[in-house]
């Protein structure tokens, strides 16, 4: 069997960053066999000048989106940005290939291997069909009313079945739902199953007006929902942070990705530290 081996300035083992006296061994299918000492390394060692380290793993992606980089102005605040990504997605399918496959090749350049990525429609299928990347599919799900929480169901399964035909699908496919302001309670049960035993994720308290709404149904929510003419008469404040409202429709999934957490606070944390223990212990 062929082996290569490497050695640079530095070598991040995933754990730890070694010095230049270390050296990475791999076989002829990019298996990592091990890291040894130069002195014990033998020959034909390849140098590189930086740091030689694991792949990168994006955790979070749109990547069906990339062809609206640059498009919304920054801080217009999230009810904004979330009107602009609504209502300014639509362009020719050829401009979203094109940019599907220019932000995969950027990924590459930049060292990822591996993508976590949220998928409201099939645009990236046939980009990840070439398994340049390893990618985590989250099948998005909204729908705020509960009178369409079935027929945005039955939208989103579509597209899960679609993305299950893909090569591994079963280990990485799962759906997501997109925030606690945008999925009712009718909507949840109906996606609740799918997270037995599997990774999904969500976006949470990007904004302070998140937990407003469900601590004080106030906020600037209540303009997007009035702005996007959606009723929601129906709603009723839990009283409670954003996340310790709907943590526990997540409890049966294996791991849950958190995204932004940007105005999440310490109880809130040890609030799903708890949670976590406690699931793990049924």
């Amino acid at each position: 069997m062929s082996y290569q081996k490497f050695k640079a300035d530095y070598l991040f083992d995933g754990y730890q960053i070694l010095n230049h006296q270390y050296v990475l061994i791999i076989d002829g299918k990019g298996k990592i066999i091990e890291i040894v000492d130069e002195k014990n390394a033998g020959d034909d060692i390849q140098i590189f000048n930086g740091i030689l380290s694991p792949g990168f793993i994006n955790c979070h992606c749109h990547l069906e989106l990339s062809h609206m980089k640059n498009l919304i102005p920054e801080k217009t605040g999230l009810v904004d940005f979330v009107f602009g990504v609504v209502t300014q997605r639509h362009f020719p399918e050829e401009e979203i290939l094109d940019a599907i496959k220019n932000a995969e090749d950027e990924m590459i350049t930049n060292g990822i291997v591996a993508v976590g990525d949220i998928c409201n429609n099939t645009l990236t299928i046939s980009q990840k069909l070439k398994q340049r990347l390893v990618y985590y599919n989250f099948i998005e799900v909204s729908g705020w009313l509960p009178q369409i929480a079935q027929t945005r169901f039955n939208r989103s399964k579509e597209y899960y079945d679609a993305f299950s035909r893909l090569p591994t699908s079963d280990f990485r496919l799962c759906f997501a739902p997109h925030a606690p302001y945008s999925v009712s309670d009718e909507l949840w049960k109906l996606i609740a199953p799918f997270f037995k035993n599997k990774t999904t994720t969500i976006h949470n308290q990007e904004t302070i007006f998140e937990d407003d709404l469900f601590i004080h149904r106030s906020g600037d929510f209540t303009r997007m929902y009035e702005k996007m003419n959606i009723d929601f008469s129906f709603f009723k404040p839990t009283g409670k942070s954003s996340v310790q409202s709907y943590a526990d429709k997540l409890s049966n999934a294996k791991q849950v990705i958190f995204v932004h957490n940007t105005f999440i606070k310490e109880n809130d944390i040890e609030f799903l530290n708890i949670q976590s223990l406690q699931n793990n212990q049924q």
